[in-house]
This record gives structure tokens, C-alpha cells and sequence, in this order.
């Protein structure tokens, strides 16, 4: 049976500025240093935010001037992780506002300590099975199904020799699946930087293309010439279909004056 751990991974409340001012870190990983790559990274105009890496969720709560975030597993589901972020912004509040503090004003890591208990009391409920270890332990159960679909005798080789060949102590087990953790971390921080340079590059091409197009001043002379145009266009409407009923109607006169020889229908 897979142990219960705890979902919660990383969380931090910053300052807009992306100054940390307090911070939670799970014992089991170290996800500060992706943590505070990932704030540099949170687009402007978002009250939240959210995305997957690698079973892991990244997750961003923004408000007044505060940003709210935490790095946690996939399991846990964006309700629950949402959640606790506004329960994260809701004791932060308080605990500025009871005290009289201005939060813009204070250092970085400057609520640590403060903050401490109230992430611990609001992540020890956050419990659960990891996702990667449901999907392993499905995909176990999916090919101990096909090996006794395929053998009738695996079941007594696992009695006789364990449950797979070269099963290894508790202690040698414990290590492997330490060394697997941490190299599992490893490969979220380099996808994690490999992330935020290509979100650099693509807001930087962004920029160059604005700049090149001359901004948003170019933009709002693109659209005063588009309503000039338009404008130009509706008269030059206007003039042929007065011109056109200006001939209609000198055909009518014409034939008019035809019929009655001149004006001999009027003097009569």
C-alpha cells in the first residue's frame, strides 16, 4: 500500500516586486529556488494562474499587491489548491492588519518566522497518495494482470521469490527511491529554467515586433487613417448615387419634353 504524504510542496506570499516575504518548504523536496523562478514568470493582469509540470502544479493567486503561490502535486486537484491559497491570502491579511504592518515595506523573508505556524496548521490536512504514484501503481496492477493472463505459474514464482526478481532490502529500497526523488526535482528545475527562457524569448520577440511596428501610438494612427478611409469611401458612395439620380432624371425630363412637344402641355 502506497504511504500518505503531504501534497503541499512549496508555497510563499511576495510582493508583487517578487520580494518573498514568508515561505513554506516541504522537508522531502527543495522547490524554493523553482518556486522563485516561477514568480518572475507570472503574467501581469491575472488574479490567477496555473500550470502542470511533470505531475506537479504550479499555482498563483494574486491580490492587492500580493502574490500568493504554491507548488503542489497534481493529486491534490486546482479546487483544493486554490483553496488553500485563499485561506494562505485570508491569515496574511489578518495577521497585517492586526498587527498594523504595511507589508510593501518589509525585507525579504522578513514573515518567515511569523508565518510558520499558520502554513503548518493549513497544509497538514493537504494529504494523499502522489499522482506519479497512483499512475505507477495502476500501471503495476495493469502488468501483474497481463503476466497472469500470460502465465498461470506467476503467482507461485512471486511466493517463492519475491514479488520481482532482485527485490531489494527495505533500506537499499528506501535509498532508490530517494536518489529517485531527488533526481525527479533536478528535472523540474531544468525544465522549469528550460520553460522560463523560451517565455523570455517569446515576450522579448513580442516586444521587438511592437517596437517595430511602432507601438501603440503607431496603432492608434493605423486606426485614425481606417476611419478616415472609411469615411472617404461612404461620400464617394454618396456622390455617384446622386449622380446617377441626376441622369434618371434628365431622362425623364427628356422624355417627358418629347411627349409633349415642349412646354405645350403645361401652357394647355
Amino acid at each position: 500500500m502506497v504511504p500518505m504524504t503531504n501534497l503541499v510542496y512549496y508555497a510563499s506570499v511576495a510582493r508583487r516586486d517578487n520580494v518573498v516575504l514568508a515561505e513554506h518548504k516541504n522537508l522531502k523536496e527543495d522547490l524554493a529556488e523553482v518556486g522563485f523562478e516561477s514568480l518572475e514568470k507570472v503574467p501581469p493582469f491575472h488574479s490567477r494562474f496555473s500550470y502542470t509540470i511533470r505531475q506537479r502544479m504550479f499555482m498563483f493567486l494574486m491580490d492587492e499587491g500580493f502574490t500568493y503561490s504554491a507548488i503542489v502535486d497534481e493529486a491534490l486537484g486546482k479546487l483544493k489548491s486554490f483553496g488553500f491559497l485563499e485561506r494562505v491570502r485570508d491569515e496574511f491579511q489578518l495577521l497585517i492588519r492586526s498587527r498594523g504592518l504595511d507589508g510593501s515595506r518589509f525585507e525579504s523573508y522578513a514573515l518567515v518566522s511569523d508565518f510558520a505556524g499558520v502554513y503548518k496548521h493549513l497544509v497538514k490536512p493537504l494529504v494523499g497518495v502522489p499522482q506519479k504514484e497512483v499512475d505507477l501503481d495502476d500501471d503495476q496492477n495493469s502488468d501483474s494482470k497481463d503476466n497472469t493472463a500470460l502465465s498461470p505459474s506467476a503467482s507461485h514464482a512471486e511466493h517463492s521469490h519475491g514479488p520481482y526478481p532482485g527485490a531489494s532490502s527495505p533500506l537499499t529500497g528506501n535509498g532508490h527511491k530517494q536518489d529517485k526523488r531527488d533526481h525527479e526535482v533536478i528535472q523540474v528545475k531544468e525544465i522549469m529554467m528550460t520553460n522560463s527562457n523560451n517565455s523570455s524569448k517569446a515576450l522579448d520577440k513580442g516586444h521587438n515586433n511592437f517596437n517595430q511596428a511602432g507601438g501603440g501610438k503607431s496603432e492608434t494612427e493605423e486606426r485614425k487613417r481606417g476611419r478616415q478611409h472609411a469615411s472617404n469611401l461612404w461620400w464617394k458612395n454618396v456622390k455617384i448615387v446622386l449622380f446617377l439620380d441626376l441622369v434618371v432624371c434628365c431622362i425623364l425630363f427628356a422624355i417627358w419634353l418629347g411627349i409633349c412637344r415642349g412646354f405645350s402641355c403645361v401652357n394647355s
